[in-house]
């Protein structure tokens, strides 16, 4: 029945985002609490089939939501101010119907800010009240594109008109050019009071006998179909008030006003994606995290639902995280990112819940679950890192996550709450206006106490502020509530298919470093590159077992820093460290001894620090630090056995032994072969000289005043050792050392 364009998820984004912040008259004060439930619905233009379907949606799941139902739902019909003229009637019709249904016991209002027009009059109508910006205006019916009004659009109006007591000749000027639009007194003894102005149509007989008199009115065109602006709509009875922005309209009805984020999708087509948060926050999951958004966005995507299943972190990355998060809600193409709290966010999972567009938290209560936990997820649990962390520290935490909270309108002294333990906060409502609340601290309330009236406990002094699902919700820090841990229900919340939600995984980058973030698969890295590292040193010339460490190495700092931390270059630079002095230990000085040794332990320091994101601060890092040296001490220590290993059996190995230095030996033949200088090198069979260079296993010997190309039997000799010749196999010299 009606028409086919997709929905934007506008609608819905907009409303839950919309209800997060305090209204202009309560965020004069950043710790009011709102105190009517209410939502703003933004319709975007063309309305079709799959807009009234997620309106519908959107709006029944509040309205029905038991704990905490709707009691005011604002329709805004022209968001942004954008023209809005529709010509499908039935998709139009559909709305209005979703619209009637709402009218037990909820306030429905129309908000027109910019021009409607076509069909998209009928539910505008519908809505109990009407509210218009001065530039906006109402009608005509009878655009282009819609087509003569016949005996079904007729009687939808007419029964619009019926409904709300609405002039029925100022209605039908929107579609009918024919219509003479008067006014005039009412006569006593009618239904209305005597002198009541009435709308009527000169041309009805009927319509004159009620008035005094007929007058017509000055501002409606004779012969064209109307359309009012806002003072007319007003004084023809249509529109109940004139209100500029959104934030207007919901200060005068007691509502949540929108957010600076509120129109996201900006009409656009809805395309949601869906990511699940694990583990620890650091600065590697921020870069996991941000190629995700970025993927979402090149994908078109502008809905992105975050699960958040993080265990803790480093706040001051989970802070930046937060900062990325709302940058992507910024721009030409903005992402709406609802985060999701199936169970607990604690500490870091706090700054990047509240960096997130919208919050949703379970309640835990799924019947089908019979596994699940008792109690509800919690918001910012900041008790371990209080422990662990100096206090200028947390101090600092402390402000860092007020200033994000600020930015969302949350109220400050709740961020507070979750660092002191000493304060008490109490909800107090103001003497003779009750509508007017506040969250303060024992202490301000004592000291206003004439202008308050004290409410209940928020939180008790004596511990830590810890946010349920429940009260996250009254406080409006959590837009929904959800009864279970399946996200599909949050979908449900925004009026969307779970099955039209997709999943985007993490990018291969991102698994890749995962996997070798593996405590095993690094220490196996750590042997492997050990190994490599001594067998080169052992037998120079192999390059293969260099190359293989290099890699393994890399690999090591790689997947550990993820291109961050202040820890990375002192990490790096002192395995480069550890590892020119094991070099000096070999090349320069011989032997194994307090350079070699330094080097080691280096190597290991660098390799230990590079796992942490900053200088190790309390007992546990520094035993966590000692830990990982002493795993990668025992991996070097394996690497040794390994080397010797393969050592002592490479040679015996068919293909393998090709990467050593033959020993020399007799080969058949060889005599044989008359080569250029053979004779020359013949002659010094048997000859003893000097190294003129250090010979890995190629170098120069120097015999009397002549000056050889040589190699060494396979061993390291340094320069100035005295060496034989032991072998001559054509113009090929091997030598010892002597």
């Amino acid at each position: 029945m009606y028409s086919s364009v997709r929905l934007s998820l506008l609608a819905a984004v907009a409303a839950a985002v919309g209800g997060l912040l305090p209204s202009p008259a309560q965020s004069q004060n950043s710790d009011a609490v709102r105190t009517t439930e209410g939502m703003f619905v933004s319709v975007p233009s063309p309305i079709t089939s799959d807009v009234v379907q997620r309106v519908k949606n959107q709006v029944e799941a509040r309205v029905n939501n038991p704990a905490r139902p709707v009691k005011t739902v604002v329709f805004d019909f022209t968001p942004q101010g954008k023209d809005a003229a529709n010509p499908d009637f039935g998709a139009c019709y559909g709305l209005m119907q979703v619209i009637d249904r709402l009218k037990g016991g909820v306030t429905t209002v129309a908000f027109v800010s910019g021009k409607a027009s076509g069909h998209t009059v009928l539910p505008v109508l519908a809505c109990r009240e009407l509210v218009m910006a001065r530039g906006a205006s109402l009608g005509p019916v009878a655009v282009d594109g819609v087509a003569a009004l016949g005996p079904a659009e007729l009687a939808a109006y007419e029964a619009i008109v019926k409904d709300r007591k609405l002039p029925a000749a100022v209605v039908r000027k929107f579609f009918d050019k024919d219509v003479e639009l008067a006014t005039g007194p009412a006569k006593a003894g009618g239904d209305v009071k005597g002198g009541t102005p009435l709308y009527l149509d000169a041309r009805s007989e009927a319509d004159r006998a009620r008035v005094t008199r007929v007058e017509p009115v000055q501002f409606v065109t004779p012969g064209a179909v109307a359309a009012y602006t806002a003072d007319q709509a007003r004084t023809l009875g249509l529109a109940t008030s004139i209100q500029e922005t959104r934030a207007d309209v919901a200060d005068v009805y007691g509502l949540p006003a929108t957010s600076p984020t509120e129109d996201l999708l900006q009409g656009r087509a809805p395309d949601a994606y869906k990511y699940t948060l694990q583990g620890e926050i650091d600065s590697g999951v921020r870069e996991s995290v941000g190629r995700i958004v970025r993927d979402v966005r090149r994908k078109k995507g502008n809905v992105l639902f975050l699960t958040l299943a993080a265990t803790g972190g480093d706040l001051s990355a989970a802070r930046a995280l937060a900062d990325d998060l709302r940058e992507a809600q910024t721009g030409d193409d903005p992402l709406a990112v609802v985060g999701f709290i199936p169970d607990a966010a604690p500490d870091a999972a706090a700054f990047v819940a509240l960096g997130c567009t919208d919050i949703v938290m379970s309640k835990r209560k799924d019947a089908a679950d019979t596994g699940a936990e008792p109690g509800e997820a919690t918001l910012g649990d900041f008790t371990a890192s209080i422990k662990s962390n100096k206090a200028g520290t947390i101090d600092a935490h402390r402000q860092s996550l007020r200033d994000l909270a600020e930015k969302r309108n949350m109220p400050p002294i709740l961020v507070d709450g979750l660092f002191d333990r000493d304060l008490e906060i109490v909800k107090v409502t103001a003497k003779g206006q009750r509508s007017r609340q506040r969250l303060m601290s024992t202490a301000e309330y004592e000291a206003e106490k004439d202008k308050w009236e004290l409410g209940p406990t928020v939180k008790p002094k004596g511990q830590y502020l810890k946010l349920t699902a429940t009260l996250a919700e009254e406080l409006g820090v959590a837009r929904f509530t959800t009864d279970g841990r399946d996200p599909a229900a949050v979908y449900a919340l925004y009026g969307l298919d779970p099955a039209r939600v997709k999943d985007v995984s993490a990018h291969w980058i991102d698994r890749f470093a995962e996997f070798l973030r593996n405590p095993a698969v690094t220490v196996l890295l750590v042997v492997i590159g050990f190994t490599g590292l001594i067998l080169e040193l052992k037998v120079p010339g192999l390059t293969v077992p260099g190359i293989v460490a290099a890699l393994c190495f890399i690999l090591v700092f790689w997947s550990q820093s993820r291109f961050s931390g202040e820890m990375f270059v002192l990490a790096l630079l002192l395995f480069i460290l550890g590892l020119a002095l094991v070099g000096l230990e070999i090349f320069v000085l011989p032997g194994f001894g307090a350079p070699g040794l330094i080097g080691v332990l280096c190597m290991l320091a660098g390799l230990g620090l590079v796992t942490f994101e900053k200088v190790p601060e309390t007992t546990g890092e520094w035993g966590m630090l000692g830990y990982r040296m002493v795993q990668y001490f025992g991996g070097v220590m394996g690497a040794f056995v390994l080397a010797f290993t393969i050592a002592r059996f490479l040679p015996s190995v068919p293909y393998a032994n090709r990467l050593m230095l033959a020993a020399p030996g007799d080969k058949p033949g060889a005599a044989d072969v008359a080569l250029p200088g053979a004779s020359e090198a013949a002659a010094l069979l048997g000859a003893i000289g000097t190294a003129n260079t250090p010979l890995r296993p190629a170098g120069v010997v120097r015999f009397a005043d002549r000056f050889v190309d040589v190699v060494s039997d396979g061993a390291f000799i340094p320069a100035g050792t005295r060496v034989q010749v032991m072998a001559v196999e054509g113009t090929r010299i091997v030598v010892k050392e002597v």
